[in-house]
């Protein structure tokens, strides 16, 4: 059960997520104390920020930092609802934000095993990347885990399959993330769970609506291939000539870390050479 908190009146209002322990079960608070100790570790500006816990008879409690745009899933249905749609600007700074904090938690050796746009919080129009719960710490990048948890319309094959799979699971995610942005609903549905199993695992993903452009429609089809291995890293997207180009269009608040800065840097340099060459060879 989450709370809103202010526990005082000159500093800004806090998320306390209370578990009452008689009436959970040892997993539930394992999976308390593991998001604790794992967000207490992490820093990054799309990771939503662990202030304290605390812990007595009764209860486990988590205080994170107050998110006042709700979660990417209630953004999504305001939408539905108001029949408008996310604009392809926002809707790539929001991808990279996601791929940012994603990148971070992998460089980690952490998989979030639960992304969905219900775990995907908005902050002043910033993405925070919460509910690490059920998340799991790899032992190093060839660790694989096995334990089949997570949401089912965010499910990579290899999950639904009960294979071992590692930090392609958290890009196959994005991807339907991606596409609830783009499209306001999932990419996979059906009217039974085991319908939509069958569509991850057999059916190729639905196109991106049309106004996307090509190149986010090629990133979104990479990564949702069905075979792990052929999906990109975060960071390998975020390398891409593509996103590297939408940085520049970004909202100054949207803090990137150093790793990076140094690719968008990178991109910058060589875009300016180009341009540079161009004039000259147009005058000689």
């Amino acid at each position: 059960m989450n709370h809103l908190v202010n526990l005082d009146p000159n500093i800004s209002q806090k998320v306390l997520k209370k578990i009452y322990l008689n009436e959970k079960k040892p997993k539930e608070t394992d999976a308390a104390e593991q998001e604790a100790a794992l967000l207490s570790q992490l820093s990054n500006p799309n990771i939503l920020k662990f202030l304290d816990k605390l812990i007595d008879d009764e209860c486990f409690c988590i205080i994170t930092e107050y998110c006042e745009g709700g979660d990417l899933d209630q953004y999504i249905e305001k939408c539905v609802r108001a029949k408008s749609t996310i604009s392809i600007k926002q809707t790539l700074d929001w991808f990279i934000q996601i791929l940012l904090g994603v990148n971070y938690i992998h460089s980690q050796h952490i998989l979030h095993r639960d992304l969905k746009s219900r775990n995907i919080f908005l902050k002043n129009g910033i993405i925070k990347i919460g509910d690490f719960g059920i998340s799991r710490i790899l032992a190093g990048p060839s660790d694989y885990a096995s334990t089949f948890i997570g949401t089912p319309y965010y499910m990579s094959p290899e999950v639904l399959k009960h294979e071992g799979y590692n930090c392609k699971a958290d890009i196959w995610s994005i991807g339907c993330i991606l596409f609830d942005m783009c499209a306001l609903e999932h990419p996979f549905t059906g009217e039974s769970f085991y319908s939509i199993v069958n569509k991850i695992v057999k059916v190729e993903p639905p196109p991106l609506p049309n106004r996307y452009p090509e190149e986010l429609s090629k990133i979104f089809n990479l990564m949702l291939k069905k075979n792990p291995a052929e999906r990109p890293s975060a960071r390998d997207i975020l390398k891409m000539p593509f996103i590297c180009q939408h940085f520049p269009k970004m909202n100054a608040e949207c803090k990137i870390d150093g790793k990076v800065e140094a690719i968008k840097q990178r991109w910058l340099e060589n875009h300016a050479k180009k341009k540079a060459s161009k004039v000259k060879s147009k005058f000689h």
